[in-house]
């Protein structure tokens, strides 16, 4: 990630082949490490409740947009009431959960991990893609579009799945398997460049004396009280650990990247947005670490 930012910074990467390696994941290299987890790792027996992890996304997102509502109602003013309700309720839910799967597990456990990264991610971007824009352009009851629903990584997922379904797991042929394979495994690199790049770009050091108190308060509902009532709510929840790990680790992540690219078509606050989204994944640096050894301590004592 400080690679990508560096060279950002130094402009040896603009804006615009930031948002091509951007497009780049989205359209190509995330669906092809979606498509290959899914159909090496996935079958309905061990999966059992597979579709419970969708509907728990926007369940998350939902309980962050409420804590958002309730911290603002606090804050005078009404400037950045919607934007300040997606910083709490969106998080960076694939590139740094991915990344953390992949280096602090390994073997079947990180591969089950991975494929509840997917599954989350399906409910997630339904709402994000579709709902947010609305919301942000203030216009609920605008139409509704098929497309709004259905993204690269979207398809992937539901294509895996009805693989899965009707040819079973790892019934795919091997001379297109281990290209996608390969390409997939770009995925994780190449995102810690493209989000150090877009923290870079969209960084605001200098905050104007009317938005710190905004920020500080998204970042706060975001880090601070956002994981603390999903850590209460988990302990009393009857699943499995690691579902529960899963879950608190979307939890526990800094606001999502792509709200930036939402807010910038439609209208949105974005110099708050971009402030949010870079003071949050630098708290994160050091909320995360704490956040685990609490999870640890609560559940497993």
């Amino acid at each position: 990630m400080f690679i990508g930012y560096i060279l950002r910074n130094r402009k040896i990467i603009d804006d615009k082949f930031t948002d091509t390696l951007s497009l780049l994941l989205v359209k190509i290299i995330f669906p092809a490490l979606i498509f290959t987890k899914i159909i090496s790792h996935f079958n309905f027996s061990a999966y059992a409740y597979w579709w419970i992890l969708p509907i728990l996304a926007i369940v998350l997102s939902l309980l962050g947009m409420a804590i958002g509502y309730f911290v603002y109602s606090f804050i005078n003013g009404n400037a950045v009431r919607k934007e300040f309700m997606c910083s709490c309720g969106f998080q960076n839910c694939g590139y740094l959960p991915m990344n953390l799967i992949l280096f602090a597990f390994s073997g079947a456990l990180a591969d089950r991990f991975l494929v509840y990264t997917f599954l989350f991610i399906i409910g997630f971007n339904l709402i994000i893609w579709s709902l947010v824009p609305i919301f942000l352009e203030g216009n609920m009851k605008k139409g509704f579009k098929l497309s709004l629903f259905l993204n690269p990584p979207i398809i992937a997922t539901l294509l895996s799945i009805l693989w899965v379904l009707f040819a079973g797991k790892n019934h795919f042929p091997i001379i297109l398997f281990e290209p996608l394979r390969l390409l997939g495994q770009a995925a994780f690199p190449i995102a810690m460049i493209t989000l150090g790049a877009y923290l870079a770009r969209y960084r605001a050091y200098d905050l104007e004396y009317d938005m710190r108190r905004n920020v500080i308060a998204a970042c706060i509902s975001k880090l601070l009280i956002l994981p603390a009532v999903i850590l209460i709510l988990l302990k009393w929840l009857p699943i499995a650990v690691d579902y529960k790990f899963f879950l608190f680790l979307q939890g526990i992540m800094p606001v999502a990247v792509s709200l930036v690219v939402i807010g910038s078509y439609s209208g949105a606050d974005n110099k708050f947005l971009s402030s949010t989204i870079f003071y949050s994944h630098l708290i994160a640096i050091f909320s995360i670490p704490l956040w685990f050894a609490f999870f640890k301590f609560v559940m497993l004592g």
